[in-house]
């Protein structure tokens, strides 16, 4: 199912890192690759070296898109919450500066690529500062 009421980017993008499991709090590290990192920078015009973080904490291993083959990132979560008009480019911008704002209820993740639903819902964990 796609979500038409979404922009789909239809950008090359790297294949990232394995997630590095964290196993005292059953989380998962995913380290931002430069190109999520550059597509991030150019939905919320700025530039890559404004976006300082090295990747966030979440509850899930990241998911491969059966769309198009895209891996789960930080910039569908942005991607989303922007397009779909929940959050302004200056409330991500300050997230991705200095951290969430509060717990993370599941949130549904569309493909920036190809706007197909990843399987399953996903969240971070409050008690994790991003890194």
């Amino acid at each position: 199912m796609t979500y038409t009421n979404l922009q789909a980017h239809p950008l090359p993008m790297d294949k990232p890192a394995p997630s590095e499991i964290i196993d005292e709090i059953k989380g998962y590290r995913w380290l931002m690759t430069d190109t999520e990192r550059a597509h991030i920078s150019q939905m919320l015009n700025v530039d890559t070296s404004d976006i300082t973080i090295r990747g966030n904490i979440m509850a899930q291993d990241r998911a491969c898109c059966k769309g198009c083959g895209k891996h789960s990132g930080l910039d569908d979560l942005i991607h989303n919450a922007l397009y779909a008009g929940i959050h302004t480019k200056r409330f991500m911008l300050d997230v991705l500066t200095n951290g969430p704002k509060g717990p993370s209820p599941p949130h549904e993740l569309i493909c920036s690529r190809c706007l197909e639903k990843y399987e399953g819902a996903f969240l971070w964990i409050p008690t994790m500062p991003w890194f």
